[in-house]
């Protein structure tokens, strides 16, 4: 946590010259971006890079990459937002935002996640716990080509893409009533004893609206609400996902 908020500290003082090279050791690296303005990043030792964006993002942010070397151009201000590279050495996450003050410099990062000779010899394997399955499954819906992406040994399981009714309709959460709220389920795993669903949730009104996981209809044993607050219908951030743990397949459970 410490080297975090020093490299937050570092990169909120940019565009100061020598701020161009970051280690990424494990937590998220944030990173700025000019409007309109190409910045290239580079993966030391990365022989290819694969870039993961959330979908509403992709249209708001141009993305090139080739060998060590991404080249990000935001097409309009963002707010915070995750963009995941996956390198051949493993995954690197950054959070991605615009400010007035951000360089169009180069910027290198290099991975340090310890010494793998020194590590402890690995553990008998075990069933993940919810936050573990919840992390690797929201990884791999950011990851390119997310609907086949492998999720630590957890086996992908067909799930029916129809709309459900995810959240309870009533007179206190009135954003479930009427077809406000769109919620499809579009991908869906198995790890004995679990099962994990990601579901797309959409607003539909014309006004922002915040999801609460405690109005979440089914028989669940965990769920997450990646952005819970979603804007208005037809904005880049009107969509979410919802992560759900259950002991039956999805169906069965909603």
């Amino acid at each position: 946590m410490k080297r975090f908020l020093a490299l937050s500290l570092c990169l909120a003082s940019l565009p100061a010259p020598g701020a161009s090279s970051l280690v990424y050791v494990g937590d998220p690296l944030p990173v700025l971006l000019p409007v309109g303005k190409e910045r290239r990043i580079e993966i030391k030792g990365a022989r290819e890079i694969r870039v993961g964006l959330p979908e509403s993002l992709r249209k708001h942010l141009t993305v090139e990459s080739a060998g060590s070397h991404v080249w990000l151009t935001a097409q309009d201000t963002l707010s915070p937002q995750r963009v995941y590279l996956e390198t051949e050495t493993g995954l690197l996450v950054l959070v991605i935002r615009t400010d007035p003050r951000a360089p169009a410099e180069p910027l290198s990062i290099a991975v340090d996640l310890g010494d793998p000779e020194n590590s402890p010899a690995p553990s008998p394997p075990k069933s993940p716990d919810y936050v573990t399955l919840m992390r690797d499954v929201i990884q791999a819906l950011y990851a390119p080509d997310h609907r086949g992406a492998p999720v630590r040994g957890i086996r992908q399981t067909p799930v029916d893409e129809q709309p459900v009714a995810l959240f309870r309709c009533r007179d206190a959460y009135p954003p479930a009533c009427g077809g406000a709220v769109e919620a499809i389920p579009h991908a869906a795993w198995e790890v004995r004893p679990y099962y994990v669903t990601a579901v797309t949730v959409r607003n539909r009104l014309p006004e922002p609206l915040t999801l609460d996981p405690r109005d979440i209809r089914g028989r669940f044993l965990a769920s997450t609400i990646v952005h819970p607050y979603l804007e208005a219908a037809g904005s880049i951030r009107d969509t979410t996902t919802v992560v759900l743990i259950s002991r039956i397949p999805f169906g069965q459970a909603q």
